[in-house]
């Protein structure tokens, strides 16, 4: 006998290459792919909050360009509203240009109504000074005056450096030009106050692209912590451009690439720790494995030993059923052998009854031989039970509408000397011997007294015969559409022969039967006799105690 199990070094031998290898070698392969994938994974996600660093200080560039040129359009602005009240101060065309006491006294006070206004300046066409609201100070730097429009430059005024702006004189020819001193402090101090955390520079650039402004002055950046790199630009630095108004101007934003940088490097300690955390983890679960590895290889190769102990006793115990097997198959076979013999025989004995009966039958009168008749139909019946259950699959079961088909077919062929009509509809029905004997015989005595006394004097007739199921279990009907009990016969008792003679032994014979097999005996009348027998589910014992 082969057994259908496998012993574990079959399996080591059949299974993939990695289930081969020992296990604290596949601990030591998975430890290094967590390890692995763990550094990969700390320097994907450093590399992405670097970039996120880059854009963050990015859109910060953004914020404060936006800022920065807002402040200098407003500032602007204002120098501009304060130039159009200077060229008003020097009258229109024809008028010339003056330089008065009263007027410069104006000139001041419009100056002084502003924080941010150093001073206001009134020029002739060749850019001479020709009155000023500083009266003791030099002239600022003249700008490049153009005589299409204002310009703006940068230079000294009173002393301080400033942002100059110059607007053409009203006139129909140019007359000269009036000129703003914006105070720079006064770009220069919002600039300083801006703390970005990043080391950065902004500047303001005139239309050609050069500098009007710068913070800081020295060309680096501000801002920074220690340790930037404030003194030098770089051409990966992040640089935004905002317009001022429409001024022409621009104010250009820029931070240091590098002081980003070092703020995301200092940062990198967070990612460094956790793939310390988990590589540390990893390695501790790494020798937890390693050890119950070699464990589970200590018990597999004890498990391995006690197969080969079990497989050894199972092999003698194999034999030994084997033994037993076929000393049960030889006694079987002589059971058989001999069952098939007592069938023989008990078929055999039945037939030489029925014999004897019908021998007997010849030497006695119409009337006697009435009886022995009905005796011999009964054996048959017994005897047609036995052949079936003698050819049935199942032991002591029968189907028992097999049964009333056969039993049905020798009733009409032996006791109708009406030529009445069988109709048999029945549905397949297993069922025990034990309760398929009694109702074999209480159906043949219902069969045959309706073939023999429902129609006298030859009238032809219908006898049906129904075996279906109902809810509870199975019912048998028996019926036939002859002349019927007496009006006067009680159905419970005998039923007496429709043509004048009659039997008392057959309907106490089926009520007997019916109570042994477990079922209910009902007699209608309708058109005829109608014999219904209902069977329940329960077994024969538990029905006759209920009974009980």
């Amino acid at each position: 006998m082969v057994s259908d199990t496998m012993p574990l070094r079959a399996l080591r031998s059949q299974s993939s290459p990695l289930y081969r290898l020992p296990g604290s070698a596949l601990v030591l392969i998975a430890c290094t792919a967590a390890v692995l994938l763990t550094v990969g994974l700390s320097a994907v996600f450093a590399w992405r909050d670097r970039n996120e660093a880059v854009q963050q200080a990015t859109g910060v560039a953004g914020n404060i360009g936006l800022l920065a040129a807002e402040h200098a359009a407003r500032l602007i602005e204002t120098g501009d509203l304060l130039l159009t009240q200077t060229a008003t101060l020097a009258g229109t065309t024809g008028t010339p240009l003056p330089d008065d006491r009263a007027t410069r006294d104006r000139m001041a006070l419009l100056a002084a109504s502003t924080p941010h206004m150093v001073g206001l300046e009134i020029r002739d066409a060749s850019g001479a000074l020709r009155l000023s609201s500083l009266p003791d100070a030099p002239p600022a730097a003249s700008p490049a005056l153009r005589p299409d429009g204002r310009a703006i430059g940068d230079g000294r005024m009173g002393g301080r450096a400033v942002v100059t702006l110059a607007q053409p004189l009203p006139g129909s020819a140019p007359r000269g030009w009036a000129v703003a001193g914006l105070d720079a402090r006064a770009f220069r101090d919002v600039y300083r106050a801006l703390d970005v955390g990043y080391g950065h520079s902004i500047s303001i650039l005139k239309p050609d692209g050069t500098p009007l402004l710068r913070e800081p002055e020295g060309g680096g950046t501000m801002g920074g912590r220690k340790g930037d790199d404030n003194t030098a630009s770089h051409a990966d630095d992040i640089t935004v451009t905002r317009p001022i108004g429409d001024t022409g101007l621009s104010t250009v934003v820029t931070i240091a690439t590098g002081s980003v940088l070092q703020r995301w490097t200092e940062r990198l300690w967070i990612y460094a720790a956790f793939a310390a955390a988990a590589c540390a983890t990893v390695a501790v679960i790494g020798a937890l494995a390693i050890q119950r590895a070699r464990r589970e290889r200590e018990a597999e190769d004890a498990l391995q030993h006690a197969y080969d102990t079990l497989e050894e006793h199972v092999h003698q115990r194999t034999a030994q059923l084997e033994r037993a097997n076929a000393q049960l198959e030889a006694a079987v076979t002589d059971k058989e052998v001999l069952l098939k013999e007592v069938q023989h025989r008990v078929k055999n004995n039945l037939q030489v009854i029925c014999s004897l009966l019908r021998l007997q039958a010849a030497r006695i009168d119409e009337q006697a031989r009435r009886g022995f008749d009905e005796s011999l139909r009964r054996i048959q019946t017994m005897s047609l039970l036995h052949e079936l259950l003698h050819r049935s699959d199942e032991p002591a079961h029968i189907n028992f509408a097999e049964a009333l088909r056969q039993m049905c077919d020798g009733l009409v062929r032996s006791d109708n000397p009406t030529a009445a009509r069988l109709e048999l509809e029945t549905e397949d029905w297993i069922v025990d011997a034990d309760r398929a004997t009694p109702l074999a015989i209480a159906t043949s005595e219902l069969v045959s007294n309706a073939l023999l006394h429902a129609f006298p004097h030859g009238h032809p007739g219908t006898v049906r015969v129904m075996l279906e199921r109902e809810e509870n279990g199975m019912r048998l009907i028996v019926r036939d559409n002859g002349v019927g009990l007496p009006a006067g016969m009680p159905s419970q008792h005998k039923r007496p022969s429709r043509g004048g003679a009659g039997s008392g032994l057959g309907l106490n014979l089926v009520q007997a039967l019916s109570h042994q097999a477990g079922a209910t005996l009902k007699i209608e009348r309708d058109s005829g006799t109608i014999f219904t027998l209902t069977i329940p589910k329960l077994p024969i014992r538990q029905q006759a105690r209920n009974a009980a």
